[in-house]
């Protein structure tokens, strides 16, 4: 980017430099100067600029769980392979 832009993309995941949060760039507003991203967690936030610069974030890949915002329960039979690949034919039945 150049210089005096801000170095988030939306769509990517970052870590703050000093722990392990996790979260994910959803919203660049360049007008408003403020970014929102949405932890792992499912929390949405905003911040602006600044608290961007200050944040030192460092880009990482997506987890591999993706499941950290959404309320899944492991245990539910609807989460498992087989389960999605039945989905999956009978979807590609239906088409």
């Amino acid at each position: 980017m150049m210089s005096g832009q801000i170095s988030a993309e939306i769509g990517h995941w970052y870590r703050p430099i000093d722990n392990d949060n996790l979260f994910e760039v959803v919203a660049i507003d360049y007008d408003e100067q403020m970014i929102e991203i949405q932890n792992f967690d499912g929390n949405i936030e905003e911040m602006e600029f600044t608290g961007w610069k200050v944040l030192i974030p460092v880009e990482i890949a997506p987890p591999e769980d993706w499941t950290g915002p959404y309320e899944i329960d492991r245990e539910d039979p609807a989460f498992n392979s087989y389960a999605i690949d039945e989905a999956l034919i009978q979807l590609e039945k239906a088409s």
